[in-house]
């Protein structure tokens, strides 16, 4: 009764690939009322290791996947926890270990600790039988441990009263993922399955697992894109599956997904640009300079940043290099273990960069460079052009491109699908003082509603008046109007 995804494999003639929508249709057509039967299962065995601890870009990335924290909220967080918090019956406690650290290192005393937990709540057959550690690259700094929890008995209930919602998921999520890097890999049973249908053999792989290990207490969080390996129920040769659907999806070739704050940190870590202190700051500076912006979750170049960086390879290559952090960090080491002079080894980086950085004041006299402008289609009234997009002090606007002839400027509104209950008048999208979105009606002030809840498209089979989406765990849609109270879950 689970459902299981199978990909069409070859027809009876050894055929792969389905090269037009004729062969597609005439496929799904033969496929209607055929059995889908198990010819062959072939089984196998893997080990799923733990994670290792957080490192402050690990901590950075999981926060974003499993909580949808920004680097900025996730630092800011783990600062108060690593500051110190008032625990009842136990004062004030430092309940994290310095946040800013790219090594996986723990103290013996801490993993004593965690073992010993470990075997109390979960069992001797629970803990680790090897070592859950690796290497450390030539790129850490191995001063500081990993994150970790201080002390791994307070278990994130018993500090749960004590702590902010968010405070505690952020603790919750290092302390399990702590107590787990310690623990025994998942056992589990691989299957590859043929199914028959007609002329056509279907392929579906998977797996059961035979010993949940450290998932008992923590399993990471997923990326948009998930693996298609997935969890199968118990299957037999010879057992009927019932067709539940046929996708006849069409495919193409996707350009790269623009990165989101975690997987800019994971770049950024991986190309040895900046330091575990600088991750965030990196992310929150290039946001406010407006270099980039969000779309959705996704991080997304603007104009002025495309110019900026175009600017900034031309004139100064040897700093825009994602080299240039390793190699700083290397020539710092040398002076540390005194292998070379601190005054030449500044010497060597502002001689080179004082004459490219004249160099670029002189090329760059008296010009101004332009920034491509971002037209709308809303026509300005005064003088008839399209009237392109600028930002300001407080945000973004739409002005005439014939300043300073024509100094007509408006507001960008955001238009939704719903519509006002109270007056019929179109919801738009607006911003308070301190930037939260709410939603409110173009006829303003004529008209004074408005709602935190984003209107949707559906209407009200009871009122016909605009759904709102309910935010949180029990969300939904619901009616505003009054005297109607239609919820939908």
């Amino acid at each position: 009764k689970k459902p299981a995804a199978a990909h069409f494999h070859n027809d009876k003639d050894g055929k792969t690939e389905i090269k037009s929508k004729a062969e597609l249709d005439a496929l799904l057509e033969s496929l209607k009322g055929q059995k889908f039967i198990v010819t062959d299962i072939r089984n196998g065995e893997r080990t799923k290791k733990p994670p290792l601890p957080f490192t402050t870009s690990t901590l950075q990335q999981e926060a974003s996947k499993a909580l949808n924290f920004s680097t900025q909220k996730t630092m800011r967080l783990a600062q108060q926890l690593y500051e110190g918090v008032d625990v009842k019956g136990h004062g004030t406690v430092g309940l994290i270990t310095y946040l800013r650290t790219d090594s996986t290192r723990v103290a013996e005393e801490a993993e004593k600790m965690a073992s010993d937990f470990i075997a109390e709540n979960y069992g001797e057959n629970y803990l680790s039988q090897g070592e859950n550690t690796k290497k450390n690259s030539g790129k850490i700094q191995d001063a500081h441990e990993a994150i970790r929890p201080s002390v791994p008995s307070l278990t994130p209930e018993k500090v749960r009263a004590s702590l902010t919602a968010d405070q505690y998921k952020l603790y919750k999520l290092i302390w399990e993922r702590f107590i787990a890097s310690l623990m025994a890999d998942q056992l589990q049973k691989t299957s590859q399955v043929d199914i028959a249908a007609g002329d056509y053999l279907f392929k579906a792989s998977g797996y059961t697992v035979e010993f949940d290990g450290y998932t008992v207490l923590y399993v990471e969080g997923k990326d948009e894109k998930e693996d298609e390996n997935r969890p199968l129920p118990s299957i037999t040769v010879g057992e009927t599956f019932v067709q539940r659907e046929l996708k006849g999806n069409q495919h193409f070739t996707q350009p790269p997904p623009r990165y989101n704050e975690a997987t800019l940190n994971k770049a950024m870590e991986e190309n040895g640009i900046g330091r575990p202190s600088t991750y965030a700051p990196t992310i929150s500076i290039i946001l406010a300079r407006e270099y980039i912006e969000r779309e959705n979750k996704s991080l997304k170049p603007t104009a002025l940043g495309e110019v900026v960086t175009a600017l900034m390879k031309e004139k100064f290559p040897n700093i825009v290099d994602t080299e240039f952090t390793a190699q700083m960090e290397k020539e710092l080491d040398s002076v540390e273990h005194g292998k070379a002079q601190w005054e030449q080894t500044l010497a060597d980086f502002y001689g080179d960069f004082s004459k490219s950085l004249t160099a670029a004041e002189a090329s760059l006299s008296g010009e101004r460079i332009k920034v491509p402008e971002e037209e709308s289609d809303v026509i300005c009234e005064q003088c008839g052009r399209r009237m392109v997009v600028k930002s300001g002090r407080f945000g973004k606007f739409l002005a005439c491109p014939g300043y300073p002839a024509c100094k007509n400027t408006k507001q960008i509104i955001e238009e939704t699908p719903g519509i006002c209950p109270k007056c019929g008048g179109k919801i738009i999208l607006k911003k308070s003082r301190n930037n939260r979105k709410f939603y409110g009606c173009a006829n303003y002030p004529d008209c004074n509603f408005m709602s935190w809840d984003e209107p949707s498209a559906e209407i009200c089979p009871k009122c016909g008046k605009t759904l709102f989406k309910r935010k949180g765990k029990n969300g939904g849609l619901y009616c505003q109007t009054p005297d109607c109270g239609f919820e939908k879950k």
